[in-house]
Formats: structure tokens, sequence, C-alpha cells
């Protein structure tokens, strides 16, 4: 009778000895050694929002829009303007960058300012001036020089040029006569007001014509 009573008070005490410790854990201690086994559970968490991805491209639209707010084709910019507003190199405006460092803001479906206009005539001058000098009458110069005109203001420019070439029609003589990029070395003009003239009916009311200074 005894040793029913010593086994039924051992089992009731292995099933008392399973004890509740609070939130974060229980523990199980044994009648026989008093030892305990804790296991601990993970604090549960509550799951954060995915951070919005953004989209650099309207970022960069919305800045140099800020920077070119109020102003007009033509107006100088700060060197920050100047800089956010190429950083969208996609969009509708851009800063041009005159022969003494100045940025001037230009947009893709305006006229060329007039500053901006005669700066790159006076580019083109130079040009005519190099050209000369190296008795190129290929004007390779002034063809490089159309190219970059076209990166840097998003236009289809051409160019009236005041050159040193072979003149027509028999072409064995060098000197001065005015060329336009828009027709090819085919035909020579008398003065810069003619060959815009025939630029201009070449390329289109579209074309912006630079004309050597």
């Amino acid at each position: 009778m005894l040793r029913r009573r010593t086994a039924a008070f051992i089992a009731i005490g292995a099933v008392l000895s399973v004890t509740a410790l609070g939130a974060g854990g229980w523990a199980v201690m044994t009648s026989m050694d008093h030892s305990f086994t804790f296991a601990a559970t993970a604090p549960s968490k509550t799951p954060t929002a995915a951070p919005t991805p953004v989209d650099e491209e309207e970022a960069a639209k919305l800045a140099a829009e800020k920077a070119a707010k109020g102003l007009t084709v033509g107006a100088v910019l700060t060197a920050e303007q100047a800089k956010t507003i190429s950083h969208y190199w996609q969009g509708n405006l851009l800063p041009y960058k005159m022969a003494d460092g100045t940025q001037v803001l230009i947009a893709r479906d305006q006229p060329l300012p007039e500053n901006v206009r005669e700066d790159a005539g006076k580019r083109v001058g130079l040009t005519n001036q190099a050209d000369a000098a190296a008795n190129d009458s290929t004007l390779m110069g002034v063809a490089a020089l159309q190219r970059t005109l076209r990166a840097d203001t998003g236009h289809r420019v051409y160019i009236v040029s005041h050159a040193y070439t072979y003149l027509l029609p028999d072409a064995e003589a060098m000197g001065w006569t005015w060329v336009s990029s828009a027709i090819g070395g085919q035909e020579q003009f008398p003065d810069a007001a003619a060959a815009v003239a025939a630029s201009r009916a070449k390329a289109g009311p579209d074309a912006e014509i630079i004309v050597s200074q």
C-alpha cells in the first residue's frame, strides 16, 4: 500500500513540476533531482513595411524643374542650377556652357537665345581661322564643331562659315568665301546673308543656322 502511494506521489509531482514561468519561457523540474530545463521562446516581431523604391529619373526631373523655375531661355545659371538641370539630361532644358565658362539655360523646343547664337558664332569664327592656318580646305574643324554644337544644344544645327578654301568655279586658287554645311561644298556665296537664306531654304524653318563671327 505504501509503494502505491509513493508511486502516485511521484507521478503527481512529475505532472505538477511543469511550471509556467510567464511570457517568454517555461521550466521542467523533476521531483527526483530538482533540476530545471528552461526553453526560451523568441519574442514576436511586428512586420515593418518595405521602403518605397525611389524613382531616380522622376526625382531628377523634379529637381531640374525646381532649379529652372521662373527662368527663361538665355538666363545665366549658377553652378548648382546648371549641375542639377544637366543631371536630368533626358529633359527639355539644358545648360549651355559659353566660351567664358558661364552657363546659360536653353531648351530643346525653343529657338536658341541670341547670347548662345553669338557665342556659337564666335566658336565658328575661331575654327575657321584654325582651319585656314592649317591650310585645311576640307573644313574638318567646322564639321567637328557642328557635331559638338548639336550635342551641346539638342538642336539640328547648321553652320555658315567664312572659310578659306578653294574658290569656285575652277577651284585653282584659295581665298575667303562663304559656305554652308546645310548645302555642302558645291556652292559658295558672296556674303553671309545669301548663305543664310540658302541654308534656311535647304534645312527648313526649325533648323538653327549659326553664322561665323
